[in-house]
């Protein structure tokens, strides 16, 4: 998941009265809101701020957050995480779709008929979704969840993401839908190792929470 000999701790002074929570796209779609709003009642005195950096750690690699919201594995032994929830995969497609615009769900054999566009550093999809299907879909590589989405919106590809980034990213031109045969995305919580942040353990029960509230 990253270069290990390239990561540093956070390079900004931590304070103890602040977590910078990382993301890559789509933060907790949804539940982003709510976290954040629950967080400042709850701790008044501990600031929670987002940061987006777009790499595979969503900065934490990189110095630039305490905890980092990934939907990838974290591999990297510097660091530790717990997987807070889970989110459905989903297509995103063109509004005006001749063939899709109409559907409520799709299926992975029939995403794989259209070019995929999927981002190999930060994204979650990868040919090994299609491991069971007849034939592999022809990929796109995109670096950018908005040149992801500006590509879609024209017609030029599709592609498959977690429901966060339906809430997170909703635009003009472009539609998610479900994929009903896919497995659902694990949703986690990164961080140093050696060096946890001050109120960790609290954001990992908000986060797990609203994610099972959102579940049942």
């Amino acid at each position: 998941m990253t270069d290990s000999a390239k990561c540093m701790p956070p390079k900004l002074p931590r304070l103890v009265t602040r977590d910078l929570l990382g993301y890559a796209w789509a933060a907790l779609g949804k539940h982003t809101p709510k976290l954040l709003r629950d967080w400042e009642s709850a701790h008044p005195d501990r600031e929670l701020r987002l940061v987006r950096h777009n790499s595979p750690t969503g900065g934490l690699c990189e110095g630039s957050c305490d905890v980092a919201i990934v939907r990838r594995s974290v591999e990297d032994a510097q660091f530790d995480s717990v997987i807070v929830g889970l989110e459905k995969r989903m297509i995103a497609f063109a509004a005006d779709d001749a063939q899709w615009s109409r559907r409520r769900q799709l299926t992975m054999s029939e995403v794989a008929d259209r070019p995929i566009l999927m981002d190999p550093r930060t994204g979650t999809t990868n040919m090994q979704l299609w491991a069971g299907v007849d034939h592999q879909p022809q990929f796109i590589e995109s670096f950018d969840v908005d040149e992801w989405l500006n590509t879609i919106a024209a017609g030029h590809g599709v592609g498959t993401t977690a429901e966060a980034t339906a809430h997170h990213h909703a635009r003009p031109g472009v539609v998610f839908r479900p994929i009903k045969d896919s497995p659902r995305i694990p949703v986690r919580l990164a961080w140093w190792r050696e060096n946890p942040p001050g109120g960790l353990t609290e954001l990992v029960d908000a986060v797990t929470k609203l994610y099972a509230a959102a579940r049942n």
